[in-house]
């Protein structure tokens, strides 16, 4: 019995937890009111962000350091343990005193209707077009440019989509290749 009472004690507690973090989340960053957020415990979010309109963002890490952003577009699917980051360490300088050694950092965009996989991991300074699909546990190091799907460490082109979502007429059409 009393098993059950400390259960419900703990659901209450980190869904409210869990309003609280969403809450803050949308004050400090640019994310749109459609955005959804997966599981906030294991979502953490550094620097300057915006999630487009319709948007999931399932669980990861998205940072950026004070000269960078992650943009991400509208109707973008992201699973889970997905870490994007405009910031990183400048490898001839990995370790040491962090107010001294320099970094790397570089603008993230991301397009629209694009379906990042679980476990990808995205570098700073990287441009994702729309309409990508981006395979599961994928490292991202070059841009990738409209309706392909890659996959792979790195990232390589798999195939063209075969189906293109057109924005400005909300229409569908045949890829290249079809």
């Amino acid at each position: 019995m009393i098993t059950i009472i400390l259960a419900k004690i703990y659901n209450l507690l980190e869904q409210a937890y869990i309003r609280q973090k969403d809450k803050e989340y949308r004050k400090q960053f640019n994310i749109h009111e459609s955005a959804r957020l997966g599981y906030l415990p294991h979502i953490i979010f550094k620097g300057n962000i915006s999630l487009g309109a319709n948007s999931y963002f399932n669980s990861g890490k998205i940072s950026t350091g004070t000269n960078s952003s992650v943009k991400i577009g509208n109707w973008c699917a992201i699973g889970h343990n997905v870490n994007i980051h405009a910031i990183t360490h400048d490898p001839d300088f990995a370790t040491g005193n962090e107010k001294l050694r320099p970094s790397v950092e570089g603008d993230v965009e991301i397009g629209n209707h694009v379906w990042i996989g679980s476990n990808c991991f995205i570098l700073p300074g990287i441009k994702i077009g729309n309409n990508v699909v981006i395979a599961a546990n994928a490292v991202v190091t070059k841009d990738i440019p409209d309706n392909l799907i890659v996959g792979g460490i790195p990232a390589k082109f798999i195939r063209y989509k075969s189906t293109i979502y057109n924005e400005k007429d909300q229409s569908l059409s045949q890829g290249i290749g079809n």
